[in-house]
């Protein structure tokens, strides 16, 4: 299990004020165009998930970034997404182009998952988190990074993380806390809009911080089609 401090050191490498994106155009990455169609509009992709859906007003409050993003750099990012499918990720468990591979690997983790919580019932549990930065995430997207409030929140929320990993491992090592706030445009984007990209995204991270409480209670097991289409299956905690 990763600790609060390696957890805080990490990301301190890349979450900052300034966005991360380099000074020259912006070249998003392939892993965009696995998720989004030339004219910018969303792919099928396939997969499931397990995920914290927010509430309404914590929709709102990031939706309204979301306002200030696509009003000043529309041309950087590819369709919105819906105010509705804004969710922190706990654990991602399968990803595919191909629909019949996805089912497949759905079928065993959903299965597999219903068992485990049958075995191991979730508690009902909150765990307070704050904003931390709008960052880049590798080339793909524009997120809102999360950090919990204080060791006891990180651990809450590592425990949770490992119990899904026995389910089935991530592809990549350590949880990073976000939400994503929009896909980058298929085609990547110019100098200029990287620099008014900059500006904004600067504006946004010095807004005033605000509390963002996760309940297990809106802890979902869910498939998506797009990277807008999210549907829940089941809840993991009862009482």
């Amino acid at each position: 299990m990763e600790s609060y401090e390696e957890f805080l050191q990490r990301i301190g490498k890349f979450e900052q004020e300034e966005l991360c994106v380099g000074e020259g155009n912006f070249q998003t990455s392939e892993k965009v165009h696995k998720k989004v169609f030339p004219d910018n509009t969303f792919r099928p992709y396939y997969g499931d998930t397990v995920v914290f859906d927010l509430d309404s007003r914590t929709k709102k409050r990031i939706d309204r970034m979301i306002d200030t993003l696509y009003a000043a750099v529309p041309e950087c990012f590819c369709e919105r997404l819906t105010a509705c499918t804004l969710h922190m990720t706990l654990h991602d468990l399968s990803a595919s182009e191909n629909k019949e591979e996805a089912a497949a690997a759905a079928f065993d983790n959903e299965i597999g998952l219903l068992r485990l919580l049958q075995e191991e019932p979730l508690k009902a549990q909150f765990i307070k988190m704050r904003p931390h930065f709008a960052v880049n995430m590798l080339g793909t997207s524009l997120v809102l990074a999360l950090v919990p409030d204080s060791r006891e929140q990180w651990e809450k929320l590592q425990v949770l993380y490992d119990f899904l990993s026995r389910i089935r491992q991530c592809p990549y090592p350590y949880l990073t806390p976000h939400v994503t706030l929009a896909y980058y445009n298929y085609s990547g984007f110019g100098e200029e809009s990287v620099q008014k990209l900059k500006e904004t995204v600067e504006e946004i991270n010095r807004q005033p911080s605000f509390d963002i409480i996760l309940n297990t209670q809106r802890l979902f097991y869910q498939k998506f089609v797009d990277m807008n289409s999210y549907f829940s299956v089941f809840r993991l905690s009862g009482n």
